[in-house]
């Protein structure tokens, strides 16, 4: 009982963190640009493409993905509470 609370909550609190930066790389493009040039974890993506093209991949198809996966986790989060 006490495993399926804590794995429902974390799944909620990982879909709502999805969630808000998903959304906030969709509406704000200067974060973006400033998370392609400073993220390290953007540093592989922006070695490959460039700047400019992995800013064009996060809005395009990497923040509505991580959207459609943070609905994912909170439903199924929900769904085993």
């Amino acid at each position: 009982m006490d495993e399926t609370i804590i794995n429902s909550l974390l799944l909620i609190g990982v879909g709502t963190l999805d969630l808000y930066y998903a959304t906030k790389f969709l509406k704000d493009p200067e974060y973006v640009q400033k998370y392609v040039e400073t993220s390290s974890k953007a540093y592989l993506w922006k070695k490959a493409f460039g700047p400019e093209k992995t800013t064009k991949l996060i809005k395009s198809f990497l923040a509505p993905l991580v959207t459609v996966l943070g609905i994912v986790f909170i439903y199924l989060g929900l769904r085993i509470y």
